[in-house]
């Protein structure tokens, strides 16, 4: 995905990361030292929301697994509280320098991306020192999962997406996602203060806008030629429509298609105890 695009698109991320600050605002104001934003994109919620939510003390450095996110993040958004490095927080050989040196870390619309999501929590769990606190939110199940699931085995589409389970939430076919993850956190050492399942809504007036928002976190999107591109596309948005509430308005003597999005997320604040 190109960075210019997700920043032009990611509102919705925005819109929940903004409402979680807002939750937990009291919490966030206590929190300084050494912190994290784990899958941080091009950087701009990092700066823009949470380094203006967190104690004037705290610095940031924000990791994501995409070069290309990081090398925007840097040149758009670093500041002298805020950094950006290349981490996959999925590798099963941690750098040394990230062990124990967070007091606290957040991630936000990024964590569902992992499939090994215990892996993704045991390297957070290192990372963070004792008394550390962490933040997190995490799409649990969307229509976009399931519809990337049938598409990857459309022969127009296949080769291009490589490993299905990149795309798809953890917990998508979970029946009890929250006690799922609770579970996992105090396996691995974490005490858990909050740990909530929302149904979520969010109304987008540009519905052409909102698709591409979501097509653009697909990477294998731009290595498909422009033909291919645009099956994909519109294959997709027929079976998002197929899936949504959309109505009709007329507004300044033009038509448009607002669109009702419902998807359930995972919240949690949880410890490192010592």
């Amino acid at each position: 995905m190109k960075p210019k695009d997700y920043v032009l698109f990611n509102q919705l991320q925005k819109c929940e990361v903004s409402n979680l600050t807002d939750e937990f605002e009291e919490e966030l104001i206590q929190m300084s030292g050494k912190c994290m934003d784990v899958g941080c994109g091009p950087g701009d919620i990092t700066k823009d929301i949470l380094l203006r939510a967190l104690n004037p003390n705290a610095v940031i450095i924000g990791t994501d697994i995409s070069k290309d996110m990081i090398e925007y993040a840097k040149k758009n958004n670093s500041n002298e509280r805020l950094k950006f490095e290349v981490l996959d927080i999925q590798t099963k050989n941690l750098p040394e320098k990230y062990i124990s040196g967070f007091d606290h870390i957040f991630s936000f619309h990024a964590l569902n991306w992992c499939y090994d999501i215990r892996q993704a929590f045991e390297n957070i769990y290192h990372m963070i020192r004792p008394d550390g606190n962490i933040l997190m939110n995490l799409v649990a199940s969307h229509d976009i999962y399931n519809i990337i699931n049938i598409l990857a085995r459309d022969i127009r589409f296949a080769p291009y997406i490589q490993d299905i389970r990149n795309y798809v939430s953890p917990f998508n076919d979970s029946c009890c996602p929250r006690k799922e993850l609770r579970k996992i956190l105090k396996s691995i050492g974490f005490e858990v203060f909050h740990c909530s399942l929302r149904e979520t809504t969010y109304s987008s007036k540009d519905f052409n806008n909102f698709i591409s928002s979501i097509i653009s976190i697909y990477p294998f999107f731009d290595k498909m030629p422009r033909d291919v591109q645009e099956e994909f596309k519109n294959e997709y948005i027929r079976k998002f429509v197929e899936r949504k509430c959309t109505y009709k308005t007329i507004q300044n003597n033009q038509k448009q298609t607002i669109m009702l999005d419902l998807y359930k997320l995972l919240i949690v604040y949880a410890r490192k105890n010592v």
